[in-house]
C-alpha cells in the first residue's frame, strides 16, 4: 500500500514539475457594431479526460480579453462567443497566445500567433483554403461551359419543335425545355396539337397541363380563393386586394413547411404595418391536425383548409411548401420563394 501511494506521489509530483501556465489576451475587433453585443467570451478546454473545462473572460469596451490557467500538457482548445462561430487552437504548457478576431466572424478572422502547434494547423488551413478557392474557381469555369452547352441543346430542341410544331412526338421532348424561358414553344405547340389532334388523350393532358402553367406564369392575375377557416367561416382571397399578399400552401406533417413559419412570422412582423399579408392554404385531410398546428404556430394571418385539393390541383402544387407573391392588383410577381429571398421580394413589391 505504501509502495503505490509512494508511485502516486511521484506521478503527482512529475506532472506539477512539468505544469506551467497558459497565458492568452487578445482583442475582438468591431465588437460594438455586431448586431448582439457579448459582455463575456468562453474558451473551452477539451481534455484528454473526456469532460470540457470552460473558462469565461470579461470583454471590455476595447474587445479586449484574457485567460491564464495551468497546463501541463497539450490540449485542442476553442475561443468562442457561441458555438457556431469558434477559434480552434491547440495550446501547449507555458505558451503565451496572442489572439486577434472579427466579431463578425471569429473562425475565417482569427489569428493566433505564440502556439506552435496551433501555427502549423492554421497554416494547413489557410493551404486547404487555397486549393478549395482553386477548385470553386474551376467549377465556376465548368459550369460557364455546361450552361452554353445547355442553352445550344435547348435552343435546337426549340428550333426543331417550331418548325415541326404538328408533329405529336413533340410531346416526348418538350419537357426538356425550361418553360419559363421557352414559353412560346409551350404554347405553339399546345396550340397546333390541340387543332391537329383534338381527341387524342396525350394532347388532352398537355394542353391541361399548359393551362395550370399558364395560370401561375409572372405577371398573370391570379384566380380567387374561397375557403373555410378553422371556426368554418368562408374567407376569400381577395378580401386582400390593395395588399402584397404571400399564398402559401402548407401541412401540419410538413416539416420543411413548419421549419419556415418562424421566417415567415419575421416578414410578416416586418412589413405587416406597410400593406403586406399572408393568406395560407393548408392541404391537410383531417382537421384536427391542422387545427392542432394552428394552435401549436400561432399565425397571425389568415389561415384555411382545401382539403379538396380543388386549389391545389388548380394551382398545379406538386410539393409544399409552395408560395405565390401576388401585387396588390392580384398578379403573380414570384413564386416558391423561402427564408431571406422571400424577405427581399417584399422589400421590392412594398417599394414600387
Amino acid at each position: 500500500m505504501k509502495r503505490i501511494l509512494s508511485i502516486l506521489s511521484l506521478l503527482f509530483l512529475a506532472q506539477s514539475i512539468f505544469a506551467q501556465e497558459v497565458k492568452i489576451t487578445g482583442k475582438i475587433t468591431n465588437n460594438y457594431n455586431a448586431d448582439k453585443i457579448y459582455d463575456t467570451i468562453t474558451l473551452q478546454i477539451n481534455t484528454s479526460m473526456g469532460n470540457p473545462i470552460q473558462m469565461k473572460s470579461p470583454l471590455s469596451k476595447k474587445g479586449e480579453f484574457s485567460f491564464k490557467y495551468i497546463e501541463n500538457s497539450t490540449n485542442y482548445c476553442e475561443l468562442f462567443f457561441t458555438p457556431d462561430d469558434k477559434i480552434p487552437m491547440f495550446l501547449s504548457s507555458g505558451e503565451t497566445v496572442k489572439v486577434v478576431a472579427d466579431m463578425g466572424n471569429l473562425n475565417l478572422s482569427g489569428e493566433v500567433t505564440g502556439s506552435q502547434q496551433t501555427d502549423v494547423m492554421q497554416k494547413n488551413m489557410r493551404l486547404l483554403k487555397g486549393y478549395m478557392v482553386e477548385a470553386q474557381d474551376l467549377k465556376k469555369i465548368y459550369d460557364r461551359k455546361v450552361d452554353s452547352l445547355e442553352k445550344r441543346k435547348n435552343d435546337q430542341i426549340a428550333e426543331s419543335i417550331r418548325r415541326n410544331s404538328q408533329m405529336l412526338s413533340n410531346l416526348s421532348i418538350i419537357s426538356i425545355l425550361p418553360i419559363d424561358d421557352y414559353q412560346d414553344v409551350y404554347q405553339l405547340l399546345d396550340s397546333t396539337l390541340t387543332t391537329t389532334y383534338p381527341t387524342n388523350e396525350f394532347v388532352q393532358d398537355f394542353h391541361e397541363q399548359m393551362k395550370k402553367v399558364l395560370l401561375l406564369r409572372e405577371g398573370s392575375t391570379i384566380n380567387d380563393i374561397v375557403l373555410a377557416d378553422a371556426n368554418g367561416k368562408m374567407v376569400n382571397l381577395e378580401s386582400l386586394r390593395g395588399k402584397i399578399v404571400l399564398v402559401d400552401f402548407w401541412a401540419s406533417w410538413c416539416r420543411p413547411c413548419r421549419m419556415e413559419i418562424p421566417n415567415l412570422k419575421k416578414t410578416y412582423e416586418k412589413y405587416h404595418d406597410a400593406g403586406f399579408d399572408i393568406f395560407s392554404v393548408s392541404v391537410d385531410n383531417e382537421y384536427s391536425a391542422w387545427k392542432k398546428a394552428l394552435e401549436q404556430e400561432q399565425m397571425p394571418w389568415t389561415n384555411v383548409r382545401d382539403d379538396k385539393k380543388i386549389y391545389s390541383n388548380m394551382f398545379n402544387v406538386s410539393s409544399i411548401p409552395f408560395t405565390i407573391l401576388i401585387d396588390r392588383e392580384g398578379k403573380i410577381i414570384a413564386k416558391g420563394l423561402r427564408g431571406n429571398d422571400l424577405n427581399l421580394a417584399v422589400n421590392r413589391a412594398l417599394s414600387k
